[in-house]
């Protein structure tokens, strides 16, 4: 499954658009050349399936590698958590 994210370091950073691969409950990856740290915050935002509602979450980077970064979700609201699980079965 791959599918365009949004994602925002900080508030008044622009959102920069990426691809997004292996999503599960627990997070993402995003395939990005943006230089983000270990332990960053990101704020993102995506649809997990064609003409699902938009996911608004809060991740932090937990891996960085020269294809992008792994990020877990920290922050998912009951609504998120259920178009990811229904993404995902």
């Amino acid at each position: 499954m791959r599918f365009l994210v949004q994602h925002q370091g900080g508030i008044d950073e622009a959102f920069d658009v990426d691809y997004a691969t292996n999503l599960s409950h627990s997070g993402l990856f995003i395939s990005t050349h943006k230089a983000l740290t270990p332990q960053s915050t990101l704020h993102v935002q995506f649809a997990p399936k064609k003409d699902a509602q938009l996911v608004s979450a809060f991740c932090l980077v937990t891996d960085v590698s020269a294809e992008g970064v792994n990020a877990r979700f920290v922050s998912l609201d009951a609504e998120s958590e259920r178009l990811i699980a229904q993404a995902l079965a």
